[in-house]
């Protein structure tokens, strides 16, 4: 009787084991004063530091502010384009150079437009990176920065503040 036991538990075994259901990846959230100890983010410092935005549009930036709530970034790390690059990291800096709190804005770390993440009901991201400011009105402006390197993102932040 042991060998029919032991069969039938290994049999179990591998029916469980053989389970067709892949692991969904969600998407991982965290802040701007945690980017540093997030993988895949080494170069966001340097490039955030560099940056030197211009400041007539901080001014705009900083003077619309009052209407912000929190900033929602949907960037990928590994992504070596502008947007990913440059424009995330200068986002940030425009953000704080106009006064802005760090602590009001998340990131939210995919690997694919596509990856699940926790606010898929409020925020449709169509293509990596994308920013959502959202407003106290309840009402949110998506920027979409484009893959160009001379874009300014601060432009970008102000044509999507004046949209209100």
């Amino acid at each position: 009787m042991k060998p029919a036991l032991i069969a039938a538990v290994v049999c179990v075994a591998w029916i469980i084991g053989c389970s067709d259901t892949a692991t969904e990846y969600v998407a991982d959230e965290f802040s701007v004063a945690q980017i540093a100890r997030q993988p895949g983010y080494a170069w966001f410092t340097q490039e955030k530091d560099s940056y030197q935005p211009d400041p007539a549009l901080i001014a705009q930036i900083q003077s619309r502010l009052d209407a912000v709530d929190s900033c929602y970034l949907f960037v990928n790390p590994s992504c070596g384009c502008n947007g990913t690059q440059k424009h995330f990291p200068h986002f940030v800096r425009c953000m704080e150079a106009a006064g802005f709190a760090p602590e009001r804005i998340t990131i939210v770390s995919m690997r694919t437009a596509s990856t699940k993440h926790h606010h898929m009901n409020r925020f449709q991201v169509g293509r990596l990176p994308t920013f959502f400011l959202t407003l106290k009105s309840s009402s949110d402006r998506k920027i979409e920065p484009p893959d160009d390197p001379n874009a300014r993102i601060e432009e970008l932040i102000v044509q999507a503040l004046q949209a209100q």
